[in-house]
């Protein structure tokens, strides 16, 4: 376990700096946890004007495995091995749960003019899809941490369609 002497050491100042901005290693752990989710979301969950839908999805998906692949450290941190100090994992459940709102305003803005789902609201759809949406590339992400003889464009590629072919196949439907 670092001690704030050893981190201060790797960033090139004294303690008494990171004193000054952090009262507690627990509040430099959370701040460093709140920057790299906030970096994440803006990353893969960004809204882009004209693009269609699958795009959205495409690269959003692309995006978050992108960061999996660049910083394998701070995916397993956020998503795979729950921290021991409740009030960290407080704060990782927080931004776990902005990035299913996130993934959900993504959806309700792919979704353009539909309304409702199979009889479901679009919002509540919204929010269902995002869990679903999250829970799969977590499971496939926790899977390729473990096998990356893969490359990730494979593993993209075939989240995309899964998630694609699901997402274009319910708005089908709710256009009907």
């Amino acid at each position: 376990e670092a001690k704030m002497q050893d981190i201060a050491k790797l960033a090139g100042v004294v303690p008494s700096v990171l004193y000054d901005h952090f009262g507690s290693k627990r509040e430099l752990h959370i701040a460093v946890l709140e920057l790299h989710a906030e970096q994440l979301r803006e990353r893969s969950l960004r809204r882009v004007e004209g693009a269609t839908a699958e795009e959205l999805v495409r690269a959003s998906i692309a995006n978050y495995f992108e960061f999996v692949e660049a910083d394998p450290f701070m995916w397993r941190f956020l998503h795979r091995d729950p921290p021991a100090d409740p009030q960290t994992a407080a704060v990782v459940q927080e931004i776990a749960d902005r990035g299913t709102a996130a993934i959900a305003d993504l959806i309700r803005f792919g979704a353009g003019d539909t309304k409702s789902v199979r009889g479901i609201t679009l919002d509540d759809s919204a929010w269902i899809l995002a869990r679903a949406t999250q829970s799969a590339c977590h499971g496939v992400a926790t899977w390729w941490y473990e096998n990356r003889s893969v490359p990730r464009e494979r593993v993209v590629e075939l989240v995309s369609m899964l998630l694609w072919q699901g997402f274009d196949g319910m708005l089908k439907q709710a256009s009907r």
